[in-house]
């Protein structure tokens, strides 16, 4: 693991800086001003693969595009060593097409942690999860109450409205 450049407190501000400058504050530029050009987000592409800065700016410019009032929270912070962690919430009312599925006009709420790990003083590394599944049944996406039967009908209906694309062997 590298040494890292940026002492607890500058993780700790870049971790608030991130939520404030990209994700409340669509600033975009702020991802290639605090990334290295060979970062790596393994969180970021709806497809389930890493994506480089272009990737990870994006996903933010979809979650905006899909929802015109997003916000996130930061709920906690930890710093150890080069890597911040960061646990948050966020809100947003689905007005936008996100994730290729049309504006439900359902406001929701979903929480997460992202952490991004540090080298010479930028993020060459980062992860998240947040509660997808959740997220979807507030936007009425999915069955609140979830079953196996549930699941297959939901999944047949948004391939009927080709929300849902099915994998064709391709």
């Amino acid at each position: 693991m590298a040494t890292a450049p940026r002492t607890e407190a500058e993780v700790r501000e870049f971790e608030r800086e991130f939520v404030d400058e990209v994700w409340n504050g669509a600033n975009y530029g702020f991802i290639e001003e605090t990334h290295d050009e060979e970062y790596v987000g393994h969180w970021f592409d709806t497809a389930g693969g890493d994506v480089d800065r272009a990737g990870l700016e994006a996903f933010v410019r979809e979650a905006h595009a899909g929802f015109s009032d997003f916000e996130m929270t930061v709920e906690f912070e930890v710093v150890e060593d080069d890597v911040g962690v960061t646990g948050f919430t966020v809100s947003g009312t689905h007005d936008g097409e996100y994730a290729g599925i049309p504006a439900t006009g359902a406001f929701g709420t979903s929480p997460g942690i992202m952490a991004h790990r540090f080298e010479d003083g930028k993020v060459v590394e980062a992860w998240a999860v947040w509660d997808a599944l959740g997220q979807l049944q507030q936007l009425g996406v999915l069955p609140k109450s979830f079953t196996l039967a549930s699941f297959l009908e939901t999944g047949a209906n948004l391939a009927k409205r080709d929300v849902l694309k099915l994998a064709k062997g391709e």
